[in-house]
């Protein structure tokens, strides 16, 4: 999976080493990246020890060549200290607790310690970097890098703040490729941004119809489980409307939520 081309020039910094931190570390090192990993708990601590056997399970289901496992954990240093993990660094992945006011904090903490050109993004899974980004020095280089994740990282959100560069995103976009992670620009800053606010949606009707009685949860999950794996690899979901055709969605919608009645089917035609 190492990439021959180089979008950025130096090691990666990871401040933040739980679940999401780790499968960051091991996507950049297994493109061939230095990361140097520091924590403000102690996950960092068994980093090395989960990077070795997750990369170790990627080896054994033939992602990873087993003679490379050695290298691939090798690429991660840990640090006690911020400023000795990030200085030489090109850019920073954020990762930490999912609390505005403290990653705001960490952000001046960060900048305090890299120079202004290197890129710091974000793994927040809600907050606009708009609102995480009021109180640093440089906010054009800040961006969010959002991922949506099993045990793998299926694919990441790029969303820009107000004052995000041009510059900055096109070069996260370009990074994205070199270490083989699909990225989705989300083109408008919305709390959530995308995947979250489609999978939170279905999740809360999923445990509204639990509440009321009207599915056992077991059941529910397998009907859905069943029915996605049917659809989702032949459709997406928008392009399964032309299959079932808009005036027929139209009048289940109207049935479902008579208080946003639409009067007019949704004319624009998916691509299919």
């Amino acid at each position: 999976m190492v990439s021959g081309t180089r979008t950025l020039d130096g090691p990666l910094g990871l401040v933040g080493a739980g679940y999401i931190g780790h499968l960051f570390a091991q996507q950049f090192a297994l493109a061939g990246y230095e990361v140097r990993a520091w924590s403000p708990g102690t996950s960092v601590r068994t980093l090395h020890d989960r990077l070795r056997q997750s990369v170790s399970t990627l080896a054994e289901i033939g992602v990873v060549e087993p003679s490379d496992i050695d290298d691939v954990v090798g690429r991660v240093s840990i640090h006690d200290d911020l400023a000795t993990a990030l200085t030489p660094c090109a850019a920073v992945m954020e990762s930490i607790v999912e609390d505005a006011e403290v990653k705001s904090a960490c952000y001046r903490d960060i900048e305090a310690v890299i120079g202004a050109e290197v890129l710091l993004w974000s793994a927040t899974s809600n907050f606009p970097m708009t609102q995480l980004a009021a109180g640093m020095a440089h906010p054009e280089r800040a961006v969010v890098v959002h991922p949506v994740q099993t045990q793998l990282i299926i694919f990441v959100e790029v969303v820009a703040g107000e004052h995000t560069s041009e510059e900055t995103v096109t070069t996260t976009m370009r990074f994205c490729d070199d270490v083989d992670l699909r990225a989705v620009r989300v083109r408008k800053e919305i709390p959530g941004f995308l995947w979250n606010r489609v999978w939170f949606s279905m999740l809360r009707e999923m445990l509204h119809l639990v509440d009321i009685g009207a599915a056992d949860p077991l059941e529910l999950d397998s009907i859905v489980q069943t029915t996605l794996r049917a659809f989702v690899p032949v459709f997406g979901p928008l392009q399964m409307t032309d299959l079932i055709g808009h005036d027929t969605l139209r009048d289940i919608s109207n049935a479902l939520y008579p208080n946003s009645r639409l009067t007019e089917p949704h004319r624009q035609r998916s691509n299919s």
